[in-house]
């Protein structure tokens, strides 16, 4: 063929076929997600584990391991899905609806409304944050009582003007930021605010800060998948958790409970879910939910992720 025709031919067919291998190991991600969250559930039901360590491992398992065991080379072509795998999800996906529908519409008005909620909920917030700082400084007994926790003593602390009641922080080791807000200098008291700072010092105990970003990638590489989605979420709140009872260890819960009410009553009035996370928060600060340190042994957990590494290439 011409050159001219071979270069038009690789503009369009190599790009096609990039195009085409990404969303099927996408769906592939998809699949082996949903088939790894149900042996994963089902696995801690039948244990019995409250909320703790190891619903955290579970649920970061769920969220990692299909990354790699839907790379496995080898299993696209049509010989494979037909004559050696266990499962051909394509199949499932051709099933009949109705006139001129079939499961793949469904699945495909699914993923995009996940993608539509991922951008509204978790990236247009991001995008949208403005660093303004107030006209004052932050008060210094509270800049000082943030560098004296631990791994804090770099820490910058921010004061932002606006009157919604927050703290958070951001920024990277070894130099973490502290945000406040004038309404939560102006709605919370001593003892719960520096309970708030303590718990979100406890972000930064260990490699729970880390993990979570890591973990935020590895979920937006599913944008597609509900069950990451789900599973992300579930993780976020495990964390929360752990960090509020970190922050309380030998210490009363209750100004931390009370901060959290007024936090939820100024920023996210009549919002469920956000509602529902609040009141486990604090059924577990103040002892009415069970929790557990116990984490899986990790000969347990080996075989567990080994057995998954064999078995998942196999469901396409």
């Amino acid at each position: 063929a011409p050159a001219g025709v071979r270069r038009t031919a690789e503009q369009v067919l190599i790009p096609a076929y990039w195009y085409s291998a990404l969303f099927l190991y996408l769906w592939q991600v998809s699949v082996h997600s949903l088939v790894i969250a149900l042996i994963g559930m089902a696995w801690l039901r039948r244990l019995g584990l409250p909320s703790g360590v190891a619903r955290r491992q579970v649920l970061a398992l769920v969220l990692v391991l299909p990354l790699f065991t839907a790379a496995v080379p080898g299993r696209a072509g049509t010989a494979f899905r037909g004559t050696t795998a266990w499962m051909d999800s394509h199949r499932f996906l051709s099933l009949p609806l109705g006139p001129g529908l079939h499961v793949y519409h469904l699945a495909l008005v699914l993923a995009a409304l996940v993608v539509a909620l991922t951008v509204w909920q978790e990236l247009l917030p991001v995008l949208r944050r403005r660093h303004r700082k107030a006209d004052r400084p932050p008060p210094a007994d509270l800049v000082d009582f943030a560098r004296s926790l631990q791994g804090w003593k770099r820490c910058r602390v921010d004061l932002r003007p606006t009157d919604r009641v927050f703290v958070a922080t951001g920024g990277w080791p070894p130099q973490p930021r502290l945000h406040l807000s004038l309404g939560a200098l102006r709605e919370l008291d001593e003892r719960e605010m520096r309970a708030v700072i303590r718990h979100e010092n406890a972000h930064w105990i260990g490699w729970r800060w880390t993990a979570a970003h890591l973990l935020f990638l590895a979920r937006l590489i599913q944008i597609l998948n509900p069950v990451a989605l789900w599973a992300f979420r579930e993780y976020i709140e495990e964390l929360e958790i752990a960090c509020d009872l970190s922050a309380t260890e030998g210490r009363d819960p209750h100004p931390l409970a009370r901060a959290l009410f007024k936090i939820y009553r100024a920023s996210y009035p009549g919002e469920l879910s956000v509602r529902a996370t609040m009141r486990r928060r604090v059924d577990v600060l103040t002892g009415r939910m069970e929790t557990s340190d116990w984490q899986l042994p990790a000969p347990t957990l080996g075989a567990v992720v080994l057995t998954l590494l064999v078995l998942m290439p196999w469901i396409v």
